[in-house]
């Protein structure tokens, strides 16, 4: 049969659209190589700065350590009398109180007073001490969110957050993501813990055990193909997150996110 040349070109242009249709199909995130043919993470990072405070919460928690450049104002209680000091931390840690100077960087308020209390015993007869804190830079905690959603990046984290309204603020999930393969990583990233959340279980059946509650600091990463066991996870997203985050430690933006 001859056929017009119109209908050859339509053939040949059929035949190398089937021909090469799977290969369009593929998701690109879909890996054929053996588990050890993965390569290693490389460098490592640096541990992630820690926060003062919840997105939602403006009161610096008692927990918070004192930092160079910190306002602490200091009230000293002796029999009915009482003195207030107000001293900026200096560069070394310390602070003037009356005086003596006390070193507090990186106590929490609770070890300062102590500390404070126990520097003044020797020069005033049982001194009461309280001391609030006012920071210089007050930051926000934080999660990172990667992988298939629309807006991958870093969001603060408000108490009680969990994987859900973690990647609702990255503006939600694309249709490609495995939502029952969710993971969350947390801790160090050269051994990290390495935690399941399936809001497909979430979605279908109303189970909310699935929707993990974060951390901070904490890694939330949607995939778009099957992780398998932690093991496997690991040496699948561990290399792509840390790519993610170099940027971001040489850009400094962990120490941003002020209130």
């Amino acid at each position: 049969m001859i056929l017009r040349p119109w209908a050859r070109s339509l053939c040949v242009a059929l035949a190398i659209l089937i021909g090469t249709a799977p290969m369009g199909c593929r998701n690109p995130a879909q890996s054929n190589l053996p588990p050890s043919a993965v390569a290693p993470p490389g460098t490592s990072l640096p541990p992630l700065p820690k926060g003062d405070v919840y997105a939602d919460e403006t009161v610096v928690p008692p927990e918070t350590p004192i930092a160079e450049g910190d306002t602490l104002e200091i009230l000293v209680r002796r029999g009915a009398g009482e003195e207030k000091f107000t001293s900026v931390v200096t560069r070394g840690g310390w602070v003037n109180v009356s005086f003596v100077e006390v070193q507090v960087a990186g106590l929490t308020m609770v070890q300062a007073e102590r500390r404070i209390r126990d520097r003044l015993a020797p020069f005033m007869r049982n001194p009461q001490v309280q001391a609030l804190l006012i920071k210089k830079i007050l930051t926000v905690k934080r999660v990172f969110v990667f992988g298939d959603v629309k807006k991958p990046g870093v969001y603060p984290l408000s108490r009680n957050m969990t994987v859900l309204q973690a990647i609702a603020n990255a503006e939600n999930y694309n249709e490609t993501a495995h939502l029952d393969e969710i993971r969350v990583i947390r801790g160090n990233l050269n051994q990290p813990q390495i935690y399941t959340a399936d809001l497909a279980r979430l979605f279908t059946y109303g189970d909310w055990s699935r929707n993990l509650s974060l951390q901070e600091n904490d890694i939330v990463y949607v995939p778009r193909e099957r992780l398998g066991d932690a093991g496997e996870a690991a040496k699948k997203i561990l290399p792509i997150v840390s790519i993610a985050l170099a940027p971001l430690f040489g850009a400094g933006i962990f120490a941003v996110f002020a209130k």
